[in-house]
């Protein structure tokens, strides 16, 4: 008997030793074999082109089509404009550069792209315009890459172009956008009315970015002519803004009546 109970034993450590070693086998956690949880793969970024003009075109076109992007937020899809690029505009923004616009934070992320069409007054395309903000391409302009094409997808300037960047410097705190303010508040305007053939105030003091808005509350026709910058005729309730880039003390006049007090603005840096 007591044979029986030793073989007995035996055969019962063999049965739990192959036990445990198939548990383990089958990836049930034991002591030289932790669980370890599986690890989520990276979400899938999408491959952005490099600054560089060709790239960017077979990019907006091919790769990721610009005209199913969306329109920029509480814009028409075609609107007037007075800039040097045409009377009529449509523009383009990139997926993630929607929620910075609309929540207006200040500047777009990077990756963000905004594709300008610039049409003539019948309607006809006349150039593709790009603006593609790339991290440390160019920090001291806000790290953006310009580039313009003929409506065939020829490259019409590209990089780092100075007359982009001097003309949207006037918009730096705004991101170098003149589409429409994606800051907190928009820049100061400070009024002037012309009344009494004199300005009122006839000094005002303002910082660079900031604008000056004439209205003429007088029955007669008057200007504003300041050398650098120019109205037209303005008529009783018609007015005139101009936007200050550079510090300094600009004087201006009314040419249509000279004798008329002079007015000045100080453009603080």
């Amino acid at each position: 008997m007591r044979n029986e109970i030793i073989v007995f034993l035996v055969l019962m450590s063999v049965f739990l030793a192959i036990g445990c070693t198939a548990a383990q086998d089958e990836g049930e956690p034991g002591i030289d074999s932790p669980e370890v949880p599986p690890v989520d793969p990276d979400p899938v970024q999408a491959d952005l082109p490099e600054p560089q003009g060709s790239e960017v075109y077979n990019y907006i076109t091919e790769e990721n089509n610009y005209l199913e992007w969306d329109i920029w937020p509480l814009k028409d899809e075609v609107y007037s404009s007075v800039s040097i690029h045409g009377p009529l505009l449509t523009t383009y923004v990139s997926e993630n550069a929607v929620p910075a616009i609309k929540n207006r934070a200040g500047t777009l992320p990077y990756g963000s792209m905004v594709v300008r069409e610039s049409y003539d007054a019948d309607r006809q395309l006349r150039e593709i315009g790009v603006r593609y903000k790339v991290e440390g391409y160019d920090p001291d302009h806000n790290d953006w890459f310009w580039a313009a094409y003929t409506p065939e997808g020829e490259v019409i300037v590209e990089g780092r172009v100075e007359s982009c960047q001097s003309c949207h410097s006037v918009e730096a705190r705004n991101d170098y956008i003149y589409t429409a303010y994606i800051t907190g508040t928009p820049y100061p305007v400070t009024d002037v009315e012309i009344r009494d053939f004199s300005f009122d105030p006839a000094s005002v003091t303002i910082a660079v970015g900031d604008s000056v808005r004439w209205t003429n509350v007088d029955s007669a026709i008057h200007t504003i002519d300041g050398g650098m910058f120019r109205s037209g005729a303005l008529a009783q309730g018609e007015s005139y803004s101009h936007t200050f880039t550079q510090a300094g003390t600009y004087y201006y006049m009314c040419t249509v009546h000279p004798y008329q007090t002079t007015g000045q603005i100080i453009v603080t840096g």
